[in-house]
């Protein structure tokens, strides 16, 4: 029997992906030291900081109150996760979300590398904690979509 794989093996597993598909063009350079917090996970050679967050699938669902009945409404998506510390601003320039159509992950994932200053509450203008990705968007422009394999932005010269 296998045993599922922990959250802080998905983790390594999202990283070590990332390192590997960045590393024809660049050096990475991980973070992790022992009893020693960074906001982020990735640095590459040109000053990129990169925070990796890597899920499964997973169901959301959410209720309506109807009259004299509740309706519950579900749909498929990647949920991603941020420790607080993570989310001061400048604490990193790209989030990489790894995200796995399978539950035991033996595609390929989909990559959505999103802004820092894309992961903010519009209404309060907080860092969001928590983020949800749809997985099969069957209308409209989803949320955070526009990012999908967007690569090219961890080549570009550093914002201001």
């Amino acid at each position: 029997m296998v045993k599922a794989r922990s959250t802080k093996d998905l983790g390594y597993i999202g990283e070590t992906y990332v390192m590997a598909k960045l590393m024809r063009d660049y050096n990475i350079a991980s973070v992790k030291v022992p009893q020693e917090f960074f906001p982020y996970d990735l640095i590459t050679n040109n000053g990129k900081k990169l925070e990796v967050k890597t899920a499964r699938p997973t169901t959301k669902n959410r209720k309506h109150k109807l009259v004299g009945r509740t309706k519950t409404y579900e749909w498929p998506a990647w949920e991603f996760r941020r420790n607080p510390k993570q989310m001061p601003k400048g604490s990193s320039d790209f989030v990489v979300c790894v995200s796995y159509e399978s539950k035991d992950m033996a595609e390929e994932p989909r990559c959505f590398i999103i802004p820092s200053s894309e992961l903010m509450n519009k209404k309060t203008q907080n860092p969001r904690e928590v983020w949800a990705i749809l997985i099969a968007p069957k209308r409209g422009k989803p949320k955070f979509w526009e990012w999908d394999d967007r690569w090219d932005q961890i080549c570009e010269c550093n914002r201001q």
